[in-house]
């Protein structure tokens, strides 16, 4: 005698029903996992590798915006002593991976986007960044450097970094806050014709106590001085510091 398979003893619908419950659940618990607060990109060996030569005296790079430098990148793996190279942003992804690694002289390039406080205070954020033997802040809008990381526990371990002689780098808006004063930009930007025409407009919001690079105290860098006019926004950023009396 044939035996009837065990699943035709169920009514079709009583396992359709089944199978609905199951995939809602599924569903449930998929939506229910927590999203990552930041984004990660590695390239390179996933394992902790220590530079062979720990840099014995602090070197910063300052790119003023536009094309990248490679040699400027290749000094800070000079400095860097080999290791594990990481970038840091507040948005974009992963474009610096392989143009620096495929330089040579690191064992990896990882790039974290960190775009929040929550972000800048997550565990896995401040182990990778701790582990850094050379740290890049790329370009992107220094307002949200200053929002998502200024007091922070990411802002305390970039410090720790910078005291441990690790070499720090930043283009266009991570140059911008990169001295011991910034222009946080956090009315938006501002034109020379602006600064140069009202030092106190609205726009013109300048920070201080985010990061000090080394040989930057009491100095404000700015970018893409030539291509966007801005020697005149400079010069008024100086003349800000100093009327205020946040130069001594």
């Amino acid at each position: 005698m044939r035996r009837t398979p065990c699943f035709a003893r169920f009514p079709i619908w009583l396992l359709q029903l089944l199978l609905s419950s199951v995939l809602a659940l599924s569903f449930s618990l998929s939506a229910a996992a927590p999203k990552p607060k930041y984004d990660y990109y590695l390239t390179g060996n996933d394992a902790d590798v220590e530079s062979s030569q720990p840099p014995r005296s602090p070197s910063t790079v300052l790119m003023g915006g536009g094309p990248d430098v490679d040699d400027a990148f290749r000094w800070m793996i000079a400095k860097a002593g080999g290791g594990d190279f990481v970038v840091i942003r507040a948005s974009g992804a992963d474009g610096y991976n392989q143009y620096i690694y495929d330089m040579g002289g690191v064992d990896s390039v990882e790039t974290l986007v960190i775009p929040s406080r929550e972000a800048a205070a997550d565990p896995f954020v401040l182990d990778r960044v701790s582990r850094a033997e050379a740290l890049f802040i790329a370009g992107g809008d220094q307002s949200d450097y200053i929002k998502y990381w200024k007091g922070t526990p990411l802002q305390t371990v970039i410090e720790e970094l910078i005291a441990r002689n690790v070499p720090i780098g930043g283009t266009s808006a991570g140059l911008a806050v990169l001295g011991e004063f910034d222009f946080a930009a956090l009315n938006g930007t501002v034109t020379s014709a602006q600064a140069l025409s009202d030092p106190y407009d609205r726009r013109m919001t300048l920070d201080r106590g985010f990061l000090t690079a080394p040989y930057l105290e009491g100095a404000i860098a700015d970018a893409h001085l030539d291509t966007r006019d801005r020697m005149g926004r400079l010069l008024t950023f100086v003349a800000r510091i100093v009327r205020d009396g946040c130069d001594g």
